[in-house]
């Protein structure tokens, strides 16, 4: 008998199976939905604390911030007068408030204590606190990123956006309103981090590194050539202690190796974006002369391994793997039967089409949802459940 033929023997069997299987995908669907939610909110806030407040701990080397146009009010106007606030403070503080999620920033200490209003997390502090001279304030905590100094997204934009952030000045740009290699598109998507033009222009050494940055594919066998020519700029200790022994005594030859300075001297000049693939930093030099550059220029935090947000996103990572919404929902699906599956799956899809009606609500007039809102919501839904608990369950 043929596949077309059975299938057509055994059609009752069939439909009769597919409700349940379809349901058994559409739970895993959820999972994976949840999974897929985790990871994006790993990436925004990595390892971020969102019961307790920064502020006691100093400037922390990266974290979640959030701009809050409530309370600074002036910084519409004058970025200088932002202010930045912590995870938990965004939640526990500034509830309702206007707030623009600036991703992460690296040594930014909460500003939340340093405001008219007291910070609720810190109930210790009596007064308000000094302003946090240390951190830095950009265009981006008026909720406006780029040379073009739109926000995002744009809702006079029509077409899909893509931004990227600069490592060194922190704010994100498009990649039309960058000066950038023909074909960089690519680039964009296949690059861990990326400098702007500006900061290329701002900080020169790095365009002697120029070499070691990702090329647009036109660009890709000049480009090997290139890095060729950095390789071979970079003498061996071998070869350094030869060509000094007989200049220097025998003491100072291993020191001298050591702070020989490193940096690649490129045969071609370098303009516009730079796109960096994973490690690039490695390859910064390291000698004496380097680290004072480097400190002369604020830029010493290219040489910590910490710093990358790629490092700050697998922190995150690595938090939600330890509690993660998605494993425990395969575990106790894999535990319980196919009929009790189908029972979680048609509560869940109860639940959906309620929190939609609930929220409309809100929607329709315009109103904030809140988290006693939130929290009421469930509390009716766990009121419900328990009176369904009295009906007689009938086998199915």
């Amino acid at each position: 008998m043929s596949a077309a033929n059975s299938a057509s023997v055994n059609g009752a069997d069939v439909d009769e199976a597919n409700p349940l299987e379809q349901s058994t995908i559409t739970m895993l669907d959820v999972l994976e939905e949840e999974k897929e939610l985790e990871e994006e909110y790993a990436a925004v806030l990595g390892g971020s604390d969102e019961k307790e407040c920064t502020y006691a701990k100093g400037a922390i080397q990266r974290q979640a911030l959030y701009s809050c146009l409530t309370c600074c009010p002036e910084a519409r106007d004058d970025p200088k007068k932002s202010a930045g606030v912590c995870l938990a403070c965004s939640y526990k503080c500034h509830e309702n408030h206007e707030l623009i999620e600036l991703y992460t920033r690296r040594n930014f200490r909460c500003d939340c204590p340093t405001l008219e209003k007291r910070c609720a997390l810190n109930p210790q502090l009596e007064a308000m606190q000094p302003k946090n001279e240390n951190n830095l304030y950009n265009h981006n905590f008026q909720g406006v990123y780029c040379k073009c100094k739109r926000p995002y997204p744009d809702p006079e934009r029509t077409t899909e956006e893509t931004m990227l952030q600069c490592v060194i000045c922190e704010d994100w740009f498009h990649l039309q309103h960058m000066q950038a290699p023909e074909g960089s598109d690519k680039l964009s998507n296949a690059c861990s981090e990326m400098i702007c033009d500006c900061c290329m222009e701002r900080h020169e050494f790095l365009r002697d590194y120029s070499a070691l940055a990702l090329q647009p594919a036109a660009a890709a066998k000049e480009s090997e050539i290139e890095e060729v020519n950095v390789v071979d700029s970079q003498p061996t200790k071998n070869e350094q202690q030869s060509e000094q022994q007989s200049e220097q005594p025998a003491e100072k030859r291993l020191k001298l190796s050591d702070d020989a300075c490193r940096r690649p001297k490129s045969s071609k000049e370098h303009k516009g974006a730079a796109f960096w693939a994973n490690d690039w930093r490695k390859a910064l030099c390291r000698c004496d002369k380097c680290l004072e550059l480097y400190k002369e220029q604020s830029v010493e935090f290219l040489l910590d391994a910490e710093d990358s947000v790629e490092n700050y996103e697998k922190r995150g990572m690595k938090r939600i793997e330890e509690n993660s919404s998605y494993e425990q929902g395969i575990r106790a699906l894999a535990s319980i039967d196919r009929t009790k599956q189908i029972d979680v799956i048609t509560e869940y899809n109860r639940m959906g089409d309620k929190l939609k009606e609930f929220l409309q609500s809100f929607a329709a007039n315009k109103k904030v949802v809140t988290e006693d809102d939130i929290k009421r919501f469930f509390a009716g839904m766990r009121s419900e459940k328990s009176t369904a608990v009295s009906q007689p369950y009938f086998c199915r």
